[in-house]
């Protein structure tokens, strides 16, 4: 289980407050204020003015569905602009291709370590991130990342003088026994529920841990370690190793994956295939299709302060889905509150609808999960180790 004893208030060190929604507050005061004088001319006319544009403003700032109006028209625009950009063969491995499909300028490098060994590097054009693998207790157990407490990341977006564009953690858990194989008259699974009981079940999860550095947010940082790439990487490495040693106090061990473990990683929670012939990804509206599989991601916020414990309760729903396997995130950014996202994987899409009604009807209550249309491309990112989170 994901550790729940919290440190105490004043041990979560401090986060600026976040800017996302000073617009929406200097809207509101401005059409305020212009309503206001539009009602003191006492005329019917600029009544009637004053009234539609307290009405304009109620429809583009209040949510339905939730979303504002103002949300829902960015989305549609973004889901027409990615359907127009997506590149039907990037040159990549087979296995990438899928992701790259949607990630054109998808790269994966390297760079050094103090003793001279491979560290990954996996690129989007505008940012650089690098993954630490929460490393396994035993060979044949699953990893510790149950045992990660979430609120050390939060210091971590900061690290002297660099700033991290986000820190993520993601879990891939294939629930046990997968009940997406099996139907629900199997002995086997009846079973197996007799056994179980209420419990949660065993599963098999891996966890790693990507920083993503936009060099944008901390060009001087990056401009005194070198020029160019030089800077980024010099920069990235610094942040991994701080990252891994801050964790190690903590009683974590990690190990940064090199070229080949990012590309195994990219590969796995992607849910892509070597040996597939054909259209290799398509984006739905309310779901995505990768190398036959049907996936389908919801973003999640409301996290609190009790972060640890709010995200093993989403580990813990997701581990009783009846899907192949389940994908979830959490990313913490600079000035903003926890978010996450659940991506649930199935072999068809009936199979896709009744795992997502069963994660809405398990998710707990204090935890708000956003809509599926228009973001499956987005929640894929956000819920493989690039460091991205989605933006609803």
């Amino acid at each position: 289980m994901l550790r729940r004893t919290q440190p105490p208030r004043a041990a979560y060190p401090g986060r600026t407050r976040g800017t996302r929604h000073v617009g929406v507050v200097v809207a509101w005061q401005l059409v305020l204020v212009a309503v206001i004088a539009l009602a003191l001319q006492a005329s019917v006319v600029w009544g009637v003015v004053a009234g539609a544009l307290l009405l304009t403003a109620l429809l583009f700032t209040i949510p339905v569905n939730g979303r504002t109006l103002g949300a829902t028209v960015r989305i549609r625009r973004g889901f027409a602009a990615r359907r127009r950009h997506r590149v039907e063969a990037p040159d990549v491995a087979p296995e990438l291709v899928p992701l790259a499909q949607w990630v054109p300028k998808l790269e994966l490098t390297q760079i050094k370590d103090a003793h001279d060994g491979e560290i990954g590097v996996v690129a989007d054009g505008e940012s650089w991130s690098g993954l630490l693998e929460v490393n396994s207790d035993n060979p044949l157990f699953t990893d510790r990342g149950s045992r990660l407490d979430l609120s050390v990341l939060r210091s971590l977006t900061q690290q002297d003088d660099v700033v991290f564009a986000g820190i993520q953690v993601v879990t891939f858990t294939v629930p046990a026994p997968v009940r997406a194989l099996l139907p629900d008259n199997s002995p086997g699974l009846q079973s197996y529920r007799e056994v179980a009981g209420r419990a949660t079940p065993p599963a098999m999860r891996r966890t790693w841990i990507a920083l993503r550095l936009d060099p944008r947010l901390c060009l001087e940082a990056v401009g005194r370690r070198g020029t160019g790439q030089v800077g980024v990487f010099a920069t990235l490495r610094f942040g991994l190793h701080r990252t891994q040693a801050t964790l190690k106090r903590h009683g974590m061990a990690t190990e940064p994956l090199d070229p080949l473990g990012i590309s195994d990683v990219l590969t796995l929670t992607s849910g892509a295939s070597d040996d597939v012939v054909g259209q290799r990804s398509h984006e739905d509206w309310e779901r995505f299709t990768c190398d036959t599989l049907i996936h389908q991601t919801r973003g999640i916020s409301g996290f609190g302060e009790a972060v640890s414990a709010q995200y093993q309760g989403v580990l813990d729903v997701v581990a009783k889905a009846p899907a192949l396997f389940a994908v979830t995130s959490l990313t913490v950014a600079p000035g903003e509150p926890p978010r996450g996202a659940v991506r649930l994987v199935t072999p068809s899409v009936e199979q896709a609808g009744s795992a997502d009604e069963f994660l809405m009807s398990a998710l707990r209550r204090d935890l708000r999960s956003g809509p599926r249309g228009g973001i499956q491309v987005p929640g894929l990112l956000a819920t493989i180790p690039l460091g991205r989170q989605i933006a609803q």
